[in-house]
Formats: C-alpha cells, sequence, structure tokens
C-alpha cells in the first residue's frame, strides 16, 4: 500500500503534523445566509509579468493543464463566459479552445481571464458563493489593462499577471511522498518561470472571491487570522496591482524568488550563503526561482498558546528587503486586503484598515 503524508513523516511529527491538519480541515468561513465563503487548504500564487506576450500565454496554459491534470478534470467546473459547466463537457472544451487559440493569435489584445473549481455548477449563485475544495483563477489582462497605471502615473510600471491555486488539506494528505504538494509546487514554478511565487496554508476564498465586511465575512475571518499567523491571505484584486511588479507579499513556507529580485538581496549565492548560515530555514534551485523554505513542515503557529513561528520569522527578515513595505506607502492612497480588517468592520475607516493589512504584511518579523 503506497504511504501517504502522514505515514511518510518521523514517528516525533506525525502527531502535531496531524493536529495541523485537522485544524484547517475545519476551518470554514460561513457567511450569514449560510454560504461558506473561505476555506484553509494549500494555496499557490504565481505572480508574473509580460502576461500579454506568447511565451507567458503558453507557459500559463502548461500550468493550467497541470492542474487539470492533476485534480483530475472530472472534479472541476470551467467558468468565465456564460454559465459555469463541467470541464469535461464539450461547451467547456470548445469555451476553452477558443480561449487558448485566441491568447496565441492575439495576446496583446486578449485578456486570458477564467476559473476552475470543483463542485455542481447548478445553482449558480450556490457555486460561484461558496468555497469549493478545489480552485483555479487565472488573470493575465491584456496590454491596456497592464500598463493602465503606467499611463495614469508614469513610472509605477505595470500590472501583474497571476494564477492561484487551492488544495484541500484532504488531498494534500492523501498524496503520496514522491508526489507531495511541494513537488506539485516545485514543477509549476519550472513551467511557470515566474517574478515570485509563494506557497503553503492560506485562505481559499468562494470562487468570485466575494469577501468584504457585508455578510460578516470579515469578521469571521480576521480573528483566524491574528491566531493562526501561517494562514497566508491576500485577495486577488491586490495580486494585480501594480504594488508587486517589484516586490514580494509576506512571506509564507515556500518562497520562490526570481534572481531580479534576489539581486536586490546580493545575488543568488549570497542568499543562498545566508540561507546555509540560517537556523531554520533551507534554499534550493527550482526553474529560475530560488525557494527558501521556512522550516521542515508548513506549520500554522497559534498566537492563543503562544505557538510561535520562528523558521518564518527568519525568512521575513531576509527577504524583508524584497517585500511591499506597506499597502499605504503607494501614490499616497489606500486600497486595502479584503481578507484582512479590524473592527468597526464595514465602517471605512481606511487609517484602521491600513494599520491592519500593514500589521499582517510584518506579522513575522519580530519572530
Amino acid at each position: 500500500m503506497t504511504r501517504n503524508l502522514i505515514e511518510s513523516l518521523p514517528s516525533d511529527m506525525r502527531k502535531a503534523v496531524q493536529a495541523t491538519l485537522d485544524t484547517l480541515a475545519v476551518l470554514v468561513i460561513p457567511s450569514d445566509d449560510n454560504y461558506i465563503c473561505a476555506r484553509a487548504g494549500w494555496t499557490i500564487e504565481l505572480m508574473f509579468h509580460e502576461g500579454d506576450t506568447l511565451a507567458v500565454r503558453e507557459r500559463a496554459w502548461k500550468v493550467a493543464d497541470l492542474f487539470c491534470k492533476t485534480v483530475g478534470p472530472e472534479k472541476l467546473v470551467y467558468w468565465h463566459d456564460g454559465v459555469p459547466v463541467y470541464l469535461t463537457s464539450a461547451v467547456a472544451q470548445k469555451k476553452l479552445a477558443v480561449k487558448r487559440q485566441e491568447s496565441q493569435e492575439k495576446p496583446r489584445q486578449y485578456a486570458m481571464n477564467f476559473y476552475l473549481a470543483s463542485g455542481n455548477p447548478k445553482p449558480i449563485e450556490q457555486w460561484t458563493d461558496n468555497a469549493q475544495e478545489f480552485l483555479l483563477n487565472c488573470r493575465i489582462n491584456n496590454e491596456s489593462g497592464i500598463w493602465i497605471d503606467e499611463r495614469r502615473a508614469p513610472g509605477v510600471g505595470p500590472k501583474m499577471s497571476f494564477i492561484r491555486m487551492g488544495l484541500p488539506p484532504s488531498w494534500v494528505a492523501s498524496q503520496p511522498p514522491e508526489r507531495n504538494v511541494g513537488m506539485l509546487t516545485s514543477r509549476m514554478v519550472e513551467l511557470m518561470q515566474p517574478f515570485w511565487c509563494s506557497a503553503g496554508w492560506g485562505i481559499m476564498p468562494n470562487v468570485e472571491e466575494k469577501f468584504g465586511p457585508l455578510g460578516n465575512q470579515q469578521q469571521r475571518l480576521y480573528p483566524l487570522l491574528q491566531r493562526l499567523p501561517g494562514l497566508n491571505a491576500i485577495h486577488y484584486k491586490n495580486l494585480m496591482s501594480f504594488i508587486f511588479n517589484d516586490a514580494m507579499h509576506s512571506v509564507t513556507w515556500l518562497n520562490y524568488i526570481s534572481d531580479p529580485l534576489l539581486d536586490k538581496l546580493g545575488g543568488r549565492e549570497r542568499v543562498k550563503e545566508q540561507v546555509k548560515a540560517s537556523k531554520y530555514l533551507s534554499a534550493k534551485d527550482v526553474g529560475n526561482c530560488l525557494c527558501i523554505a521556512a522550516g521542515n513542515f508548513p506549520w500554522l503557529g497559534d498566537t492563543k498558546k503562544h505557538i510561535t513561528l520562528p523558521a518564518f520569522g527568519e525568512a521575513a527578515r531576509l527577504l524583508k528587503p524584497i517585500r511591499i513595505p506597506s499597502y499605504g506607502h503607494f501614490w499616497g492612497d489606500f486600497t486595502g486586503n479584503n481578507f484582512v480588517a479590524p473592527p468597526p468592520y464595514g465602517s471605512y475607516d481606511a487609517q484602521a484598515w491600513m494599520l491592519a493589512c500593514d500589521a499582517y504584511l510584518s506579522r513575522f518579523d519580530d519572530y
């Protein structure tokens, strides 16, 4: 019988890892109307430039194809144009074929946006408003959308493109060691060649990422983010922002950094030496990136039980020069992370929101 994640671990780790997986399995965020607006899972965020070029589009399709093959196309629903339909249906296959062709023939004029998620696509609202167990969100603007901020304020550069994915803890735990989620993530990095990529336990939102103060969504999630610092949480609209075109977000367990960012830290070899001298970190070359792992497992931490994450702290301090310093640092105004919101919820107190978002960004710095 093939061993799964737990069975493949050293005996002294099994109990703690199982406890982490049990916590993640029940971490679902209901809204007032009884939808699951978010859940916890393994999240991957691939961030990249030049989404309006053919070479980058082709790499993005390879990542989407690998996701479908890994999850199983029969489990997935496709949606962007029209109504959501099962991925294996003739309708979905035709839509994807057209999308793929147009993204190759006229990439600069074509926005390559679509969702893949598990679940039953009918009724539509129940599918879109519930956080499904598997999720892929591909957001690649056309040339006009990528450079819109640069035209309004010269010097800020382009908006980013991204593919974000989510996998349930039960699926992660069931995989054999030779197909573990870290290996899957690294394979996707090799295919995509991103500017940066973050992977670890995080928040998987509902399909359309409808998330805010209405329905008590933020109110229920925010205390969990405060208690479990190992959870990565960022809204997709933030990921598309120009603020990430020369910096990364907060650290998580696996941090894939490309050479343009590594150069700001003194170069790849210097970073490797720093990692080698650290207590908790490890590093390896993965495609065009250096993968910096914060410890031997993606632990959640627990501020209520005073369980800190010193490995995440080491990674945060090492990578601080290439992390965004503050959401409010850009343009003198503020567009905050919808997954992070302090009381009073929905008050539109931008200052309180910015401080909460910045506290979340820097939550590991003193560990």
